[in-house]
């Protein structure tokens, strides 16, 4: 029911209840589905204002906060640095799983050799000791 169908003297009851400071009023019909995810999205926001409220009371923030730095890097000189992609990355194919000539990735080993909990690592083998893009 809405709050607008409520009889006068219910509806006095409830506006006395959600005019407290810490109350919060949401619409909400597990009928229709109306209002479900507001719900769900403002119980969360108000559960994760709280724990992070009691961190910040607690001591231990204090232990770390100290070793904490922001970095904010200020312009030195007129030159424009734009972002930095190499060829290299920029010319690899993206990885089909599908294609037949694409490299093998660990997680092909691993279904290869049983699946999860099954396969081991074969640490001497020759592909773990091939050089990777970042070396050449």
């Amino acid at each position: 029911m809405r709050l607008e169908d409520l009889a006068p003297e219910t509806r006095a009851i409830v506006d006395e209840i959600i005019s407290h400071e810490d109350v919060t009023a949401l619409h909400v019909s597990c009928y229709s589905d109306e209002g479900v995810n507001d719900v769900k999205t403002a119980a969360c926001d108000k559960l994760l204002a709280h724990r992070v409220e009691n961190k910040l009371k607690g001591t231990k923030i204090n232990s770390v906060v100290s070793r904490i730095h922001v970095a904010e890097p200020k312009p030195r000189d007129d030159v424009v640095r734009e972002p930095f992609v190499p060829e290299a990355v920029k010319s690899r194919r993206k990885y089909d799983p599908e294609d037949p000539m694409r490299r093998k990735l660990e997680k092909d080993l691993e279904a290869e050799g049983g699946g999860a909990g099954v396969y081991n690592i074969d640490t001497k083998s020759a592909h773990l000791h091939q050089p990777c893009l970042r070396d050449h």
